[in-house]
């Protein structure tokens, strides 16, 4: 048992600070008008996807601290708040006043979801201007290594 909780932590460790190298899956997401958005339309721009729930308490506090990023980097990074879990447009918006962020929201289905391996929320997923998946970063309160990636993307 000891073992297994030794490899899983290491799992977590190793995906959330190391490099990934691999090519973004290109599956739909949803905007809020109910308009298809590839994975593809993000090339030409580092993106940042933050898949997260609407009843998450550590999204609370994340996708504000994002936010706060995605004005420093607007010129150059492509942000989303990707929800996953619901597609009532009323509790999105509900939840984006209340917790108060503006990033822009797509709606994730199973495939989406599944393509990017997403397991819990939040889970911060960073993209190159390839779509290469570059970081990808489990929990919340990592906007240091956040700045850190895109600051090494934007100088690319």
């Amino acid at each position: 048992m000891k073992n297994i909780i030794l490899l899983l932590l290491t799992a977590i460790l190793f995906t959330g600070s190391t490099a990934l190298a691999k090519k973004a899956p290109n599956v739909a997401f949803e905007d809020l008008n109910g308009n298809k958005v590839y994975v593809s339309q993000f090339k030409g721009k580092p993106t940042v996807l933050v898949f997260w729930q609407v009843y998450c308490h550590s999204c609370k506090r994340e996708l504000p601290a994002v936010s706060r990023l995605a004005k420093e980097y607007s010129d150059s990074v492509r942000f989303y708040a990707v929800v996953i879990g619901t597609r009532d447009i009323l509790l999105i918006e509900e939840k984006k006043m209340e917790w108060g962020f503006d990033l822009p929201v797509l709606i994730a289905d199973y495939r989406a979801k599944s393509a990017f391996n997403i397991f819990g929320t939040p889970i911060t997923v960073i993209l190159d201007k390839d779509l290469n998946i570059v970081r990808k970063i489990i929990g919340s309160g990592k906007e240091k290594i956040l700045k850190r990636t895109l600051d090494k993307l934007i100088q690319e």
